[in-house]
């Protein structure tokens, strides 16, 4: 009992902030036939994919070292080829995905991208990056929230959208455009042309976790993401 209790006693804020997300989203599923507030479901979805970003790059924070050690086997993991600029730059076009549908909340194929993003993200997480991994621990940074959150969220928005006129074909072959070009010139390129074996920016230790390299020790893993410079080659 007493180990049970030192352990709460320096987890709780962790505790707390996963009780948070519970309850959010199962209220949203107990209640998704009455949820029909588009704007606010869009407000949402963007709060939680900085909810998601946070548990991605800060706490746990170990995002970076599952993609570059154990999906791209990279030699040179701290800055090959998943880095800080092309993390920041990725991300910042995955918050902008979720800022139409809040602007315009009439318009459907707006909002049906980040949605559909969400669920994704959430079977992404949970079980297609540790697998493909064949992760050093089974949970993938960013899983809590994507599960916890982003699809309720995801759920009752088509819902809602349903609900509120249907969705037309024309609305899914837009969708599919947004997602299309978001992917290509959100996410590809960005992470193509910020690739580079010189970059002077690296992860930190804490965003390599247990995927560090054992031979390196030169930080203490308390900087911030990103910071760290490493000379060049």
């Amino acid at each position: 009992m007493s180990k049970l209790l030192d352990v709460y006693r320096r987890e709780w804020p962790r505790v707390a902030a996963v009780q948070a997300m519970v309850l959010g989203g199962a209220s949203l599923l107990a209640g998704r036939k009455n949820q029909t507030n588009m704007r606010a479901l869009a407000v949402m979805n963007g709060m939680t994919m900085c909810a998601h970003q946070y548990e991605e790059y800060v706490d746990p924070g170990y995002f970076p070292g599952m993609v570059n050690v154990a999906i791209f086997k990279s030699d040179q993991p701290y800055n090959y080829p998943y880095n800080p600029s092309s993390a920041m730059c990725a991300n910042i076009f995955f918050r902008w995905l979720y800022i139409p549908p809040m602007l315009f909340p009439e318009k459907k194929w707006l909002g049906l991208p980040p949605a559909l993003l969400g669920i994704f993200q959430g079977v992404a997480h949970t079980t297609v990056m540790p697998k493909i991994a064949k992760a050093k621990y089974p949970y993938s940074p960013g899983a809590l929230t994507s599960a916890l959150l982003h699809i309720p969220i995801g759920i009752t928005y088509i819902r809602a959208a349903r609900k509120q006129g249907g969705i037309s074909r024309g609305d899914w072959v837009k969708s599919a455009g947004v997602m299309a070009g978001f992917l290509v010139f959100g996410v590809a390129a960005p992470n193509l042309a910020l690739r580079n074996r010189d970059n002077p920016y690296r992860f930190s230790e804490r965003q390599m976790g247990g995927y560090a390299p054992g031979e390196d020790s030169s930080t203490d893993g308390t900087d911030a993401p990103g910071n760290g410079a490493i000379p060049r080659r």
